[in-house]
């Protein structure tokens, strides 16, 4: 008898809650290579959990045809974190990427085909070859897979902030905590289930029953990843260009064994940068000042990093708290100012500031105003 109780109804209403910011995700235009992994990824999610959902609720009781029914696609987690994480600072798919989604097909080929058995057939296979072979060969290739694009995803997490770092003056719009998040989020629930994985080998066989916990992490993580995702799903991130890129890093071949005076490079930049005032477009990066300069992106950066010390945000991030600390010893709103210097938020503003400075614009603005008091 089919029934819905506690346990089926909360995995239920996650599933309800992923699929439909899976569907939002999908119909976004922003960002919509990213934003179609993340929602394809809540729905493989949501198919993991369905089993428990329709278990607890007598399903498999009652039609137990379903048994082996294509729900597992485990082998499509990792690719997928992967490439949303990849897609958000990049407008092109990676060269060859469907060729990371031909173990997901054989793992779904795998279960559609036992799937079309016959009952006595589907039992008979599960019991002399599912359990004992293939299951612990798709829990092992499942974490390998994890392990693998997760150690991808954070390796071009990381070199994606340092892109940003040293091309765009916006670093603090796009201090990526949403992706940091995910990816903590996605490794704690591999290591619960690991957890339980352990229990189940170690300790002793884990029941459909006791194995709940772990289907409400995964639910969690549904509503984690839908909510935050659908937050971040239409914010435009700078994106890499690999063919200025490329061109780049041919340029710093090309030019690694010429010897310049930086510093004096790096103090002309910073001087026709500053009598120009272009640090206060929020759009500037490093390919816009390298093309104002005259120069090549590999000679600014240069000339900013080994000359004066520093990478390209920090440069236009100095200039517009410099500026900004004169703004504020005259009245005026801080949004006011943070806007007028070239930040695009008070927020971004607030953090830049405190990092150069050691204190939020509003303690600092007080703080000068007692002091000419005093003075």
């Amino acid at each position: 008898m089919i029934k819905f109780g506690t346990w089926s109804i909360v995995l239920l209403l996650g599933s309800l809650h992923g699929l439909s910011m899976a569907a939002l995700l999908f119909a976004t235009r922003r960002n919509r290579t990213a934003n179609r992994c993340l929602a394809s990824l809540l729905v493989l999610v949501v198919l993991l959990v369905t089993p428990y959902t329709i278990g607890y609720a007598g399903f498999y009781d009652a039609y137990p045809w379903l048994t082996f029914a294509p729900f597992f696609w485990q082998l499509g987690f990792g690719p997928l974190i992967y490439l949303y994480v990849r897609q958000l600072g990049n407008a092109s798919l990676p060269r060859g990427w469907r060729w990371h989604f031909l173990p997901l097909a054989l793992e779904v080929g795998y279960y559609s085909v036992l799937f079309c058995l016959p009952l006595d057939a589907k039992w008979r296979w599960n019991d002399d070859i599912h359990i004992r072979v293939v299951l612990p060969l798709q829990h092992a290739a499942t974490l390998a897979s994890l392990v693998v694009y997760l150690y991808l995803a954070d390796h071009h997490y990381r070199a994606y902030q340092h892109w940003l770092a040293d091309n765009t003056g916006a670093r603090e719009e796009y201090r990526l905590t949403w992706l940091r998040g995910f990816l903590v989020a996605i490794s704690i629930a591999l290591l619960i289930a690991l957890a339980f994985g352990a229990a189940h080998f170690v300790l002793r066989p884990l029941t459909y029953f006791d194995e709940f916990p772990l289907y409400v992490v995964f639910t969690l993580l549904v509503y984690y990843l839908g909510i935050e995702g659908w937050r971040q799903a239409r914010l435009q991130f700078p994106q890499i260009d690999r063919a200025a890129t490329a061109q780049a890093d041919a340029q710093r071949a090309e030019n690694a064994a010429v010897e310049r005076d930086w510093p004096a490079l790096g103090a002309r930049c910073r001087e026709r940068t500053v009598a120009a005032q272009w640090w206060r477009e929020p759009e500037i990066d490093l390919a816009e000042l390298a093309r104002r300069l005259g120069t090549n992106t590999n000679y600014l950066s240069r000339a900013l990093n080994e000359g004066l010390g520093m990478n390209f945000s920090a440069f236009i991030n100095r200039l517009r708290v410099e500026a900004a600390q004169q703004d504020l010893l005259q009245p005026g709103e801080i949004l006011s100012i943070a806007l007028d210097v070239g930040f695009r938020s008070k927020a971004s503003f607030n953090r830049a500031f405190k990092e150069y400075v050691g204190c939020t614009p509003s303690e600092w603005r007080a703080r000068s105003s007692a002091a000419r008091i005093t003075s």
